[in-house]
């Protein structure tokens, strides 16, 4: 199979997803995450309207708190994604992809990559990459939007019988 696509800030802000739901500690961190956002938030409301002690430090401490964990779960990854493409050069060129039962082999205009499958210790579906980890912290997004419903299910199957476990 093969598939030409270039990568764009939302490939990889959804491989940044996938990385995120590899495992389901790591899922349920980042709801919970959500949830104490939003927690932190409506608290610092109620105490900046209507709190007894409105004093400085007591505020901005909380909304300090809101940013930090807005920027965290929200802004983080658009802006890894952001500064992927544009501080790598070969990140956002034109990509063939050929995958088959041997591995996979990668080209750009700026080079060319091959990887066997036993390489890849896992890989994630979201809604619209596939997320394969070569390393416990580093994913190649492929875009489905390159591929066929045809093309992704032979992917899916490729990856169900190549690589030992969805990370």
């Amino acid at each position: 199979m093969e598939i030409s696509y270039q990568l764009t800030e939302d490939d990889y802000r959804q491989g940044y997803k996938a990385f995120r739901r590899r495992r389901t500690f790591s899922l349920w961190a980042a709801r919970i995450g959500w949830v104490l956002l939003f927690l932190a938030l409506a608290e610092s409301l109620f105490v900046s309207i209507s709190g007894f002690d409105r004093s400085f430090p007591n505020l901005a401490l909380l909304w300090g708190l809101v940013a930090f964990w807005a920027y965290c779960l929200w802004y983080a990854p658009r802006y890894a994604a952001r500064k992927m493409i544009k501080g790598s050069p070969g990140a956002s060129l034109p990509h063939t992809a050929q995958m088959s039962e041997d591995g996979m082999y990668f080209r750009t205009s700026a080079g060319e990559s091959r990887l066997k499958w036993n390489l890849i210790i896992g890989w994630v579906e979201v809604e619209r990459v596939f997320a394969l980890f070569p390393s416990p912290l580093t994913f190649f997004p492929i875009p489905k939007r390159a591929m066929t419903d045809q093309q992704q299910d032979e992917l899916r199957s490729l990856l169900k019988n190549n690589i030992p476990h969805k990370i």
